[in-house]
């Protein structure tokens, strides 16, 4: 990355920190089932491997654990992972401090039965975008599922949103390995957003069996 890119970068880290208790409580207290509605029969079942990325309070964390599975939460931000493990200090999630796009603490051994990237693409210019999903798409094994819901719509000014080219991150995505099994556009479930005109598109994704990891 150029000193640009990690400059916005480190900028919308920054209002995340910043964003305060009042964030934190709004955020944490949005319910999962409706977040995860357009995507949620395609989730794993029983106790399989997930990695949470942006996983902010571990609100999505704490859901899936909840459900059985093992999550690795990985959060850039320290006021926002010392936040999840105040409120859900569970033993089948593990915090990481680490960031898109290029994930270089979680090593090249690691591998997940699910990845989800909800909210966390637009923070990325074009190109990093590009860089993080070739990325995901390594870290799934065979058969597994990347979710990901990226978004349409600008972001608060302390935490900017950049464009995203949802077909040029699919052919990324299929060039990386995965397949394509749904594409669906949906409203924010947040007031405020929806009265900017924010939408989303859920994508879900899975690794082709045949296909090796190339991390």
């Amino acid at each position: 990355m150029d000193l640009e890119t990690e400059a916005q970068i480190e900028a919308v880290l920054e209002g995340y920190a910043s964003a305060g208790e009042g964030w934190i409580v709004r955020s944490d207290g949005l319910n999962c089932d409706e977040i995860y509605e357009p995507v949620a029969d395609l989730l794993p079942v029983g106790a399989t491997s997930i990695l949470d990325l942006g996983a902010a309070t571990g609100r999505d964390a704490a859901w899936l654990a909840r459900m059985g599975h093992r999550v690795t939460a990985v959060e850039p931000v320290a006021e926002l992972r010392e936040a999840g493990k105040r409120l859900h200090p569970l033993e089948a999630i593990v915090w990481i401090d680490d960031r898109l796009p290029r994930l270089e603490r979680l090593g090249a051994a690691m591998s997940f039965d699910c990845v989800l990237a909800n909210g966390v693409l637009h923070h990325l210019d074009p190109t990093c975008q590009a860089v993080a999903m070739a990325r995901l798409a390594g870290l799934l094994e065979p058969g597994g599922v990347l979710i990901a819901s990226l978004r349409d719509g600008a972001g608060p000014p302390d935490r900017p949103a950049w464009p995203v080219d949802v077909a040029a991150l699919i052919a990324v995505a299929e060039a990386s390995g995965l397949d394509l099994l749904r594409r669906v556009e949906k409203g924010s479930i947040q007031p405020q957003n929806r009265a900017l005109g924010v939408t989303w598109t859920w994508l879900a994704l899975r690794r082709r069996p045949s296909e090796v990891r190339h991390l």
